[in-house]
């Protein structure tokens, strides 16, 4: 079963929002993010290849480094950089992929693995990790992709399990400590700061020091 994994990158800038950061800051983190993701990403076997989705242009840059497929997002929003993740997987005759954001701060390639096998059991399934707030996507795993439109940025938690069951897919729902972890709020901040489980984490607690 080949797997593309699809990453949807904002503007460096204009990312996190919510976190009270500087503009510097602000680059630095979504960087360190973007090179956690798919570093941890190239690790796993279950997947065939890996695609950038953004408007900036440092995306490309960082997608050349690392030797992965870069698309320019002709549209903002992360639904239509997933539409274009899409194409990309129905040119290529790939059937499923997986949707990873870059602030999933404990994300690791064994659980990664693990949702990969458990996605091989079924003809059609939709495996929903939910945010730890439990209203926000963290990874969507959908076999084969196009069985529904993606519903980000509107409790697209929710609206992800009503569309898997109106496909009539095995929908899948998987809690994990790690894997439910984001980066959105300063109280996400304090809490990640207070587990350095890996690299990530550390170097996101000394963040702030970035003039």
């Amino acid at each position: 079963m080949k797997i593309v994994a699809i990453i949807p990158v904002k503007q460096f800038e204009l990312s996190k929002t919510r976190l009270e950061l500087t503009r510097n800051q602000k680059i630095v983190l979504t960087e360190l993010m973007l090179k956690f993701t798919i570093l941890n990403l190239k690790k796993c076997k279950g997947i065939s290849s890996i695609v950038t989705i953004s408007q900036d242009k440092r995306v490309e840059a960082i997608s050349k480094l690392y030797g992965i497929k870069f698309i320019f997002a002709k549209e903002k929003g992360v639904n239509s950089a997933i539409w274009a993740g899409d194409d990309y997987c129905k040119e290529n005759k790939v059937v499923s992929n997986i949707i990873v954001p870059i602030d999933l701060i404990f994300l690791n390639s064994n659980e990664l693995e693990l949702l990969f096998t458990e996605a091989r059991k079924y003809q059609r399934c939709s495996i929903i990790v939910p945010s730890i707030r439990m209203d926000g996507t963290n990874l969507l795993l959908r076999k084969p992709f196009d069985i529904y439109d993606t519903s980000y940025d509107n409790n697209s938690y929710f609206n992800h399990i009503l569309s898997s069951k109106k496909s009539r897919a095995k929908t899948i729902i998987i809690r994990s400590n790690n894997l439910s972890e984001d980066l959105d709020t300063m109280e996400d901040y304090d809490r990640i700061i207070t587990k350095p489980i890996n690299k990530l984490s550390q170097l996101i607690s000394n963040i702030k020091h970035v003039i």
